[in-house]
């Protein structure tokens, strides 16, 4: 039987601008793909929004508290038409097949200082 999985998080755009400020380089590869670096244009806004979305899509895959999965095993990238879409590498990938998710859908959304991401997939386990 298939069951619903969902995430959502809020991510303050003056989280990352600190992070950046703090650590420059080191924090944005530790956090982010070159791939969403690029599709963002290092903007802020649009990087805290898929910082959200990083962190919806790791509150439905549901690690394990002991469970490491660093945040550049999930990528929110643009598709051809510029609508976000979830890319799961290592660690992350392994989560989602252990609990059946073949697919993740993600909205972003940012503003005012403030960002938003929603995941929804289904499981087959």
């Amino acid at each position: 039987m298939a069951t619903i999985r969902t995430g959502t998080d809020l991510a303050a755009v003056e989280d990352v601008i600190a992070g950046i400020t703090a650590h420059g380089e080191r924090y944005l590869a530790r956090v982010f793909t070159p791939q969403e670096r690029a599709d963002a244009g290092d903007d802020p806004e649009r990087l805290a929004a898929r910082f959200a979305g990083k962190e919806a899509v790791l509150k439905l895959l549901r690690p394990e508290r002991s469970d490491a999965v660093p945040l550049t095993d999930v990528a929110v990238v643009l598709d051809a038409v510029g609508a976000p879409v979830v890319e799961l590498t290592g660690r992350a990938a392994e989560l989602a097949e252990a609990v059946g998710c073949t697919s993740i859908a993600v909205s972003l959304s940012h503003e005012r200082g403030l960002a938003i991401a929603t995941a929804v997939a289904l499981s087959e386990r």
